[in-house]
């Protein structure tokens, strides 16, 4: 992300050493440190969120996308179709049967 060499991490001790002293530096680079690596652990969960939540819409696309590997799948009549075709089909029968006179034997 950042480019710093040899000479600007030296630079930056320097300074740090001139602000801080030579009394107050180890904690102030541990703390540094400490807030840096919050911050790094912070960005990784946000990019691992956002992963996570791409997958999950990938995912959720394709399966709201119709079997294009299947020829004549997307052509099958609905479950509510074959439901309504069989109920007439035994309305059908049983007028048939009401209708048609009963012999005895």
């Amino acid at each position: 992300m950042f480019d710093v060499g040899f000479w600007e991490l030296l630079l930056i001790g320097i300074v740090a050493l001139l602000v801080v002293g030579p009394e107050r530096l180890p904690k102030f680079a541990r703390v540094t440190g400490m807030w840096i690596g919050r911050a790094q652990a912070s960005i990784r969960s946000v990019k691992n969120d956002i992963s996570r939540e791409l997958r999950a819409e990938e995912l959720k696309e394709s399966l709201n996308e119709p079997f294009q590997d299947l020829p004549g799948l997307n052509d099958l009549p609905d479950l509510k179709d074959i439901i309504e075709m069989e109920a007439e089909d035994e309305l059908r029968a049983a007028e048939n049967d009401a209708s048609e006179p009963k012999t005895n034997g």
